[in-house]
């Protein structure tokens, strides 16, 4: 058996280890793109006085923190690593023993207030944007000692303006309404609180001054992509005189639609009055594409090892003349799905294996796909989604509301493109779709080529990346804030340091002539037809 290599840290590595160890402080570390971040985390974890507690930005990367800790030798009463909101159920559910996890709750209680006519008719159409404010005030802390009383209706207003969420002049004409309706589904919320949704998980926690296991050293990994909650979290895993180490960059924070806060980092150094340190040398990158990196963060730097590598233009259809590079060590990388699906499809047909990462997405396009029961065949779902598309467009584009207008159009055109391929085969039904669509997306797509939107892409890395349609997509033409264009600048940041060796701007592919749609009408069912 071959004897691990030894790990030797740069000076800005030893310089980090060295205040770790040593230093009283807490810590910024700001790691650009494949700068050894985790390694960094293990390896300084390992010489740590006291205990730790990692803290990951979603299951995945906790779960494979802990296989590398354990690979490591470091037992987890030493340190562990768990997500935020895995953190704050454990500790939650010692308070409330009887806790069990929901899906809607929030959903459910602005509808019961809709059937009961508590909220009238004007205002009912509005349901979903409640929904969303009440989930990003859960994420703000509204409720919680220190962060603002419920009832103060300007930390609403607040969330309200940087979310964009009441910018058409008919629902600014009923803000006042919709915040108070939000104020009471917030209350109930909180009335219940046995049941307990995603947001609860942190928020509930803190809301009710639950104890917490604390720990000497509390780590947050991918800090840049943090809430208000989430740092509140992190400091009540701290015992008194505890340390924070976050790390992170802001050039990589994508997830401000989430709730997350766009300048996260800044926030937990003045919180926790922490020194910055960095990291500035990517192992991942070749030089060439470091160089193109450099037009989004000119700090970053090549390692002086580094290949050079190749950043490069072609053609789908070039691309696809060489299969034998469209393997696992491959990836094609877009803003958006549909043009994934698109060259999913055309992959397919050239019997390369290919899958799209992402199960979320497949439970969106099944639920719009299936959201009209009357109807069974294509042709009738197509025309069905171009209603639904226009409908989409009516309420918000008068909203302003581009990000919504962008998502039905990616949904449809996506299902469209399902449609095309099901036509292709000689398929006809809603159920073939549905197969369509189960057979292409996955989770965690190792072994062949890998397709994935550019958020979907945060953390892995490839030798060769395929930026599928990138002038045509990014940044995306709908992101209008200052904050949302700042985050599309980043998105870019991020697609082009996930390459390893080849970085290659993919043109999209030339369109198909289409078939003619075949008169499946003739087999719709009677019910079908009156419909």
């Amino acid at each position: 058996m071959q004897a691990p290599s030894l790990w030797v840290p740069s000076p800005q590595q030893a310089a980090f280890q060295d205040k770790a160890w040593n230093g009283a402080s807490s810590i910024v570390l700001i790691a650009v793109a494949g700068a050894g971040k985790t390694t960094t985390i293990i390896k300084t974890v390992e010489r740590m006085i006291g205990s730790s507690i990692i803290l990951a930005f979603n299951r995945k990367i906790a779960e494979e923190i802990k296989a590398k800790l354990q690979a490591a030798g470091i037992d987890w009463k030493k340190a562990e690593a768990s997500t935020v909101h895995a953190i704050g159920l454990r500790n939650y559910r010692k308070a409330f023993p009887k806790a069990r996890t929901v899906k809607d709750k929030v959903a459910n209680i602005t509808s019961d207030w809709i059937d009961t006519a508590t909220v009238g008719a004007e205002l009912a159409s509005h349901a979903g944007v409640v929904c969303q404010l009440v989930s990003l005030a859960k994420q703000s802390g509204i409720g919680i000692e220190g962060q603002g009383h419920i009832d103060d209706t300007s930390i609403w207003e607040d969330i309200v303006e940087h979310f964009d969420l009441f910018d058409s002049e008919q629902l600014a004409k009923k803000s006042d309404a919709l915040i108070d309706w939000a104020i009471k589904v917030l209350k109930e919320s909180n009335s219940e609180p046995e049941i307990v949704d995603f947001d609860d998980m942190i928020y509930l926690p803190l809301l009710f001054n639950v104890r917490f296991r604390q720990y000497e050293n509390v780590w947050i990994d991918e800090a840049q992509d943090t809430n208000t909650v989430r740092r509140l979290l992190a400091k009540c895993l701290m015992k008194q005189r505890g340390r924070l180490f976050a790390v992170g960059d802001p050039h990589q924070a994508i997830y401000g639609f989430t709730g997350a806060d766009n300048d996260s980092i800044e926030i937990i150094k003045q919180t926790f009055n922490a020194i910055e340190m960095p990291l500035t040398v990517t192992y991942r990158c070749p030089k060439s594409v470091v160089k193109m990196a450099q037009s989004w963060v000119n700090h970053i730097q090549a390692h002086p090892s580094a290949p050079d590598g190749t950043v490069s233009l072609e053609s789908f259809e070039q691309m696809m003349q060489k299969p034998d590079r469209l393997d696992g060590d491959a990836a094609i990388l877009c803003r958006n799905t549909r043009p994934l699906v698109n060259a999913a499809f055309a992959l397919i047909r050239a019997k390369i294996p290919c899958r799209i990462e992402g199960r979320d997405i497949v439970e969106q396009l099944k639920k719009l796909a299936t959201r009209w029961k009357s109807i069974v065949n294509i042709s009738a779902l197509e025309e069905k989604l171009e209603e639904w598309l226009e409908r989409e467009k009516a309420k918000w584009l008068p909203k302003k509301k581009m990000a919504k207008v962008q998502e039905a159009e990616d949904k449809v055109e996506t299902l469209k493109v399902v449609i095309d391929a099901c036509r292709e085969a000689k398929l006809s039904r809603i159920t073939d779709v549905i197969a369509y669509i189960d057979n292409i997306f996955a989770d965690n797509v190792t072994g062949i080529l890998t397709l994935a939107t550019i958020h979907r892409s945060k953390g892995r890395e490839w030798k060769r990346v395929y930026w599928l349609d990138r002038f045509n997509t990014c940044p995306s033409k709908y992101a209008t804030q200052d904050w949302e264009r700042e985050q599309e600048k980043n998105l870019q940041y991020v697609c082009a340091t996930r390459s390893q060796m080849e970085l290659i701007d993919l043109l999209p592919p030339l369109p198909k002539v289409k078939t003619p749609p075949a008169n499946d009408n003739k087999k719709a069912t009677d019910k079908e037809a009156a419909a």
